[in-house]
């Protein structure tokens, strides 16, 4: 008699959600990297751009290109924030896809644990119906020789 799972088509299912949800934590942790290399090449923008500034208040003073360069600079700014507050999102999103996956991976092993029991009481079934053959076969196997030996003696 061979083993079977009555929930393994659940099990499977379950797997695969679980493995999902990985994914999709996955998904998120890459969004969030890619939104704070973003903010790190703004920053390193807006160095670059205090740098310049530095070096070309040196002799004259082009009143044009400094406040175009402080308009640039605000734009930065504002772009960091808007990222920071996407990265906020991701951060909040992350969290709820990682709650998802540890409720999978709950289930997952739920059914792992189920079926682990079930095997064991399959395997412990089929070592109490061997047992039983065993002793039955040796019970015949007395009969057998009770008999024999009787015949002997009666002769």
């Amino acid at each position: 008699m061979k083993y079977e799972f009555r929930f393994e088509s659940i099990l499977d299912l379950r797997q695969r959600e679980r493995d999902e949800m990985g994914g999709l934590v996955g998904e998120a942790n890459l969004a969030i990297a890619k939104i704070d290399q973003q903010i790190q090449e703004l920053e390193q923008e807006r160095q670059r751009l205090r740098n310049d500034d530095a070096q070309s208040r040196l002799g004259d003073v082009a009143v044009d290109r400094l406040l175009a360069r402080g308009r640039f600079d605000l734009q930065l700014q504002a772009d960091i924030h808007g990222l920071v507050q996407t990265r906020s999102k991701l951060e909040e999103e992350l969290e709820r896809r990682q709650q998802k996956l540890r409720d999978a991976e709950t289930e997952v092993k739920k059914f792992q644990r189920m079926k682990e029991l079930d095997r064991s009481q399959f395997q412990q079934e089929m070592n109490r119906r061997e047992q039983m053959e065993i002793d039955e076969m040796n019970n015949r196997r007395f009969a057998i020789a009770s008999r024999k030996l009787r015949d002997t003696n009666l002769d």
